[in-house]
């Protein structure tokens, strides 16, 4: 069964049958495709997931266990620098708190996780996730890092949320607050960056350009550019050119110190358009 057509069978479940009884098949089903016990449950507008490695939640039921997020984190965020104990970590783009439960415990209590997601819908999985899991060491904050502070709007896929990325169409998206990555830091008294993870859909390029001063702070960084999304024909019929960031922001990074390093071999159209950079 594909991933699609069991989203579509689970989603169709959701609406005609009692949750209490979705959480059962979901558990079921879950379980056995991880092969390692998940009990399910849906509480306060979320599906709770719970594996004996950690808690996971999300607005729809499936999606990757605790495990095979703490893989692909390892995989595709940590490839080039792998956070110490006592470090300080950036998670900008946190989405639902996927790589946030490694993260916490890759760092330690001596160190810091800063989560930060702009979608309101994802940032109620992220803080529930970062509180079922209990993370002390985790600090979320919900608003969009920019390079111009003030209000932004995001798109506002109900289902796909996860995506949901800057917009210049105000009457379809959603307003929430913009931030600057150097205002951040300053209301935190953060004074080092030991590794800064960025995931913002596209929107990467102006807030490093607005943060060059910013990036003495930063040992190592990890960049997810969107250019496979930017190659025609274009899903959605525009133009999407706004998204080839891959090799600005690569030049941007060298000319702020780095060392750059890219994957542009591995098969997966979108770990190609990672970009790693260390200080070393």
């Amino acid at each position: 069964m594909t991933t699609s057509l069991r989203k579509r069978l689970f989603d169709t479940l959701d609406e005609r049958v009692d949750r209490r009884v979705v959480a059962g098949l979901g558990s079921l089903f879950l379980s056995a495709r991880s092969q390692s016990r998940c009990r399910v449950r849906y509480a306060e507008g979320h599906w709770v997931h719970r594996y004996p490695t950690g808690i996971v939640v999300n607005t729809t039921l499936g999606g990757l266990s605790a495990r095979a997020q703490d893989q692909a984190t390892q995989d595709v965020f940590l490839h080039d620098y792998q956070p110490q104990p006592g470090d300080t970590v950036f998670d900008i783009g946190a989405g639902v708190g996927s790589e946030v439960r490694l993260l916490s415990r890759l760092v330690g209590a001596a160190g810091r996780v800063v989560s930060i997601e702009a979608h309101p819908r994802t940032f109620a999985c992220l803080r529930r996730t970062v509180e079922l899991n209990q993370l002390p060491n985790v600090t979320t904050l919900e608003c969009a890092v920019v390079g111009e502070p003030g209000p932004v709007h995001l798109s506002d896929d109900q289902v796909d949320h996860i995506r949901n990325g800057l917009t210049t169409n105000a009457s379809g998206g959603v307003e929430v607050a913009g931030r600057t990555l150097a205002e951040i830091t300053w209301s935190l008294g953060v004074d080092r960056i030991d590794l800064l993870k960025m995931n913002i859909e596209g929107a990467e390029l102006p807030v490093l350009e607005r943060s060059f001063d910013q990036l003495a702070m930063v040992e190592n960084l990890v960049v997810s550019c969107h250019d496979f999304l930017a190659e025609p024909p274009y899903a959605d019929g525009t133009d999407r050119a706004w998204q080839r960031t891959f090799a600005p922001v690569s030049d941007l990074l060298r000319a702020a110190g780095y060392t750059v390093r890219t994957r542009p071999q591995d098969p997966r159209p979108w770990v190609r358009y990672y970009v790693y950079a260390s200080r070393r």
